[in-house]
């Protein structure tokens, strides 16, 4: 079945436009600079990483602080030393070019302006029975109010309860926008955010989970919602959040039978007002957000669908298959091998380069020199057997005074003896002077952490584009606060008023 919406040529408006035109030109900056992402930090001398660097770069950043280092990287407050103009010209770029990770700006949100995915409402009667019995039913306004805080985020840590609160009212707005009154929760884990759904915004909720263990223990924290709930509200009404227990796949087959259980679930509620369902997606891993996209642009019943991804280097990047997570528009294809980016740079675009900036300009960094500790162990173990470049070791945290010895033996203590470096190795003038370098490792991470913004721009873009060519009105915003939330930009998109007859399926 092909995508429904009517396909169109590119839109020609002034953000879809501009976006094109702005991934062009990211992939042109990646030429140059691209390297430095598809690196690994833990090869830093073992493939001379430093000296790659343009020789007025080295000599520059050689002398430049840490912390000046963060507050450049963040565009804050200039000291007065003479920048390289090529620097200075990419961190530019990279302002203009990435979207905008402050939540707190309005400017950050880019919209299709020119969409006709809006379609009108059929000019028919609504069945007078059923509006008027859901403009009597009796909302639960009170489990609105700001005593059940506690109640709403028991079992939750601060950073997902934030994230809840805003991702809720996005999905609540996006459904009165699409006059739906169904959401379906895919990847809802112990389903924290479809309770606030259900009872804060009074909507029907399904969740979607493979774990079933995850599932129970979604099911047990309704059951305690809904009693604590029903002890204060005199007009309490049940609102427990539906669970199924599905497997998401990437098959065109096994979205539409996705769809098909949705629908059957969706209408055994007699609120649902056959209106369809809206599609939220928390930090969907990988390909999974590529998936709901999918669903979301092949199902007429789909009418909204709100997400924020993550795991980016889990997508899945063949060049055979229409199933691919990236990318995903036409626009992107058409590029063919000029639109790729490794594994390494999606993993990067993964991290927090605000957290990491922050440690840099607090002088708080002794935990990233971990990095240096790990690059220079890598030659070590190279040198000892060569099959374990990049091997998997004990995730080791350094704490004040860790010394590189003290690191060693705890990052390798699952290898074999042969394989572990010895006393003898600590001694090493060799291995003095690489740990001596730890500066460089710093500043070469640092580097790719300013770059790695613009790898998660490209998804995100292709993400826009894909909804874009189908007539889908895509919108991108920073949402949560980059500091609490790493990845907090919300994809969203919205077919108002739909009316199921006016699109052209292909089949």
């Amino acid at each position: 079945m092909a995508e429904l919406g009517n396909t169109r040529a590119h839109c020609q408006c002034s953000i879809c436009s501009g976006i094109r035109g702005t991934v062009e030109q990211i992939f042109r900056a990646l030429k140059i600079y691209g390297w430095m992402l598809d690196a690994y930090v833990v090869d830093f001398f073992e493939d001379d990483l430093w000296q790659k660097l343009p020789s007025v770069w080295r000599s520059f950043l050689d002398q430049l602080s840490p912390d000046e280092l963060g507050r450049w990287i963040l565009g804050e407050s200039e000291n007065k030393k003479v920048w390289p103009l090529s620097l200075l010209a990419l961190r530019r770029f990279i302002q203009v070019a990435e979207i905008g990770r402050d939540h707190r700006k309005p400017s950050t949100t880019l919209k299709c302006s020119a969409s006709t995915c809006r379609i009108v409402e059929e000019n028919r009667e609504e069945n007078p029975a059923k509006k008027q019995k859901l403009e009597e039913k009796k909302p639960t306004i009170t489990a609105k109010d700001g005593q059940f805080d506690n109640l709403f985020g028991k079992h939750v840590k601060q950073k997902k309860r934030y994230e809840i609160n805003v991702m809720s009212e996005i999905a609540a707005n996006s459904a009165k926008k699409a006059n739906c009154n169904c959401i379906v929760d895919i990847g809802s884990g112990m389903g924290h955010l479809a309770r606030v759904l259900a009872y804060r915004h009074e909507l029907s909720v399904t969740c979607v989970e493979q774990n079933r263990s995850l599932l129970d223990g979604a099911r047990k924290w309704d059951e305690q919602l809904s009693a604590s709930l029903a002890k204060h509200l005199p007009d309490f009404r049940e609102r427990k959040p539906r669970h199924v227990s599905l497997l998401v796949e990437a098959s065109s087959e096994a979205r539409r039978q996705l769809a098909d259980q949705l629908t059957r679930v969706f209408g055994e509620d007699e609120d649902n007002n056959d209106t369809g369902f809206g599609i939220v997606g928390l930090h969907p891993c990988g390909d999974l957000a590529a998936s709901l996209l999918r669903l979301y642009a092949n199902e007429e019943s789909a009418r909204f669908i709100c997400i924020v991804g993550c795991c980016y280097m889990k997508l899945t990047l063949s060049e055979t298959g229409a199933e691919i997570g990236y990318p995903m528009s036409r626009h992107l294809r058409a590029m063919n091998e000029n639109c790729r980016l490794s594994y390494a740079a999606l993993e990067v675009a993964c991290h927090a380069v605000e957290k990491h900036c922050d440690k840099l300009k607090t002088n708080n960094y002794s935990d990233l020199i971990v990095h240096a500790y790990r690059a220079v162990l890598e030659c070590l173990l190279l040198e000892k057997n060569p099959s374990l470049r990049h091997t998997q070791l004990k995730n080791t945290k350094l704490k004040d005074g860790t010394s590189f010895e003290e690191y060693c033996k705890a990052a390798t203590e699952n290898l074999e003896i042969k394989d572990r470096p010895t006393d003898a190795d600590f001694d090493r003038e060799e291995v003095k002077s690489r740990l001596q370098q730890w500066k460089r490792v710093l500043t070469f991470g640092s580097l790719r952490l300013l770059l790695a913004s613009l790898v998660e721009t490209l998804v995100l873009f292709d993400r826009f584009l894909y909804l874009s060519e189908l007539n889908l009105s895509p919108s991108l915003k920073s949402e949560f606060d980059a500091r609490v939330s790493p990845r907090n930009i919300l994809l969203v998109s919205v077919k108002e008023r739909t009316a199921a007859r006016e699109y052209k399926v292909e089949r």
